[in-house]
């Protein structure tokens, strides 16, 4: 009986080992906590990124990142950058398959967020940059949390290769009012375009220059002057791609912001991005955390990152980014700011936001539908040959495209009455068009009113020829 008694444990015994459990359970929850909520370093993360940066472009800003001491704060090991549709963005916010979106337009990002669609911004260091942050860099929901910020920003212009203005005798444009001229519609006449322009739903610089034209021009002027360029232009399904042709001489002029304008530049075969006069567009380039993020606070430390000194510096080294901060070490920001300044024009991007469904589609179905726009093209073929040949004067011609690019007159897909294509009609039906199936009924009402438009224009062209 002794040894048995001997064997077990004392009181005193029982106490210690308990204590010791305890102690041993508390610091293994405390190391999980603190590994997990506010650092992410429980596991290696991966962060998955939509955004509107060229594949080269994406390259070079995961490699500085993945350089930086905030990355390797958070345990970030990875980004995987995905360019993708604006149309995909609202259902991936809320899929958990993505982490953050970073660039675009800020009408979509204004819906994302007027939707429910982003995280609010809750870290704490994040929250703090963004309190000394002018408010026009700041997005925020009905209840007032951020949810989106902006972290740079640049200007829209267009790239000019002076090489194909050279070889078709055509003059530098000053503004893009300037292509109204007739004297851009001769390449037609050899089936080449004069300009390259993006699909607005698959460009963000597209769907800035749309809305910047028609609030420059006014409404009737910007849409008669928006239909001339769609006459001359190749219809495209990216910026990159504009860029291109213009910087290798397949075009004299394509929409750019200052950074695709400098790559084309580098190019060497006479493009130079230029701000056309008094057109110039200053816009934001933003950063959201997705809903359904698996690793929103991983994001915010993106997105941190980008707001830190050293991002700031990285944005303005690689896409000529005017820093939303006060950082030191980019010495061309005021010199060539400076030399924009005087070319620039209020954008009103609260207006664009509006009308931004509405507006975009009925480009897409009157202009760069591929049915409407080889109208467009038999048109401007027409045209030019008339204009060359001395049988259309310039008087004439300008009242030809003021009636192809008026307004047009629509059946309302959802009362079946005729509307013209105002504004106000715009702004009223924007929101109709967030869903897919009345977006197509107004596509295809806006392509029937244009192409009947269109072949009477063409009719009357070739008994005039």
């Amino acid at each position: 009986m002794r040894g048995i008694e001997q064997a077990m444990p004392t009181e005193r015994q029982l106490v210690v080992t308990i204590v010791a459990l305890m102690v041993l359970g508390l610091s293994m929850f405390t190391a999980y906590y603190v590994l997990t909520s506010t650092g992410g370093q429980a596991s290696e993360v991966k962060l998955v990124i939509v955004t509107r940066l060229s594949p080269e472009e994406q390259k070079a800003l995961r490699e500085a990142f993945l350089n930086s001491s905030i990355a390797k704060q958070y345990n970030i090991v990875d980004v995987e950058f995905r360019k993708l549709d604006y149309s995909q963005w609202p259902d991936l916010a809320a899929s958990g398959k993505v982490d953050a979106f970073f660039i675009g337009e800020k009408p979509v990002y204004d819906r994302l967020c007027r939707e429910g669609l982003l995280a609010p911004i809750s870290l704490k260091e994040l929250l703090d940059i963004a309190a000394e942050l002018d408010s026009r860099y700041i997005g925020r929901t009905g209840s007032g949390d951020i949810c989106w910020i902006a972290v740079g920003q640049a200007v829209y212009g267009y790239i000019v290769n002076k090489m194909f203005l050279e070889r078709y005798e055509l003059p530098v444009p000053e503004t893009w009012g300037s292509l109204e001229d007739p004297v851009y519609i001769k390449p037609l006449a050899s089936a080449s375009y004069t300009v390259s322009f993006p699909r607005p739903s698959k460009s963000g610089t597209a769907r800035t220059i749309v809305h910047g034209i028609l609030q420059k021009y006014g409404w009737d002027d910007g849409w008669r002057l928006l239909t001339v360029i769609g006459m001359e232009a190749g219809i495209v399904d990216s910026s990159e791609t504009a860029r291109d042709q213009a910087a290798e001489g397949v075009v004299g002029v394509a929409p750019a912001y200052i950074g695709y304008g400098v790559e084309a530049e580098r190019v060497g075969k006479g493009a130079v991005f230029m701000i056309p006069r008094g057109e110039g567009i200053l816009y934001l380039s933003l950063a959201a955390v997705a809903k359904g993020s698996k690793h929103p606070v991983e994001a915010q430390a993106f997105i941190l990152w980008l707001l830190s000194d050293e991002g700031q510096r990285a944005l303005a080294r690689l896409f000529y980014y005017i820093p939303v901060r006060p950082v030191s070490g980019i010495d061309w920001v005021e010199r060539i700011y400076n030399e924009l300044k005087d070319n620039i024009f209020d954008y009103d991007r609260d207006l664009a936001s509006k009308m931004d469904l509405a507006v975009t589609t009925y480009f897409e179905a009157a202009i760069a539908d591929s049915d409407s726009n080889a109208l467009l093209k038999q048109i401007g073929s027409l045209l030019a040959d008339l204009y060359t040949q001395g049988k259309l004067t310039k008087s004439e011609y300008m009242d030809i495209i003021a009636k192809l690019g008026s307004p047009l007159k629509i059946r309302d897909p959802w009362s079946g009455n005729e509307e013209v294509f105002t504004p106000e009609y715009a702004e009223k039906i924007n929101s109709k068009l967030a869903n897919g199936a009345d977006r197509d009924k107004f596509y295809n009402a806006v392509k029937e009113a244009a192409i009947e438009r269109y072949q009477n224009i063409l009719a009357m062209l070739r008994e005039k020829g």
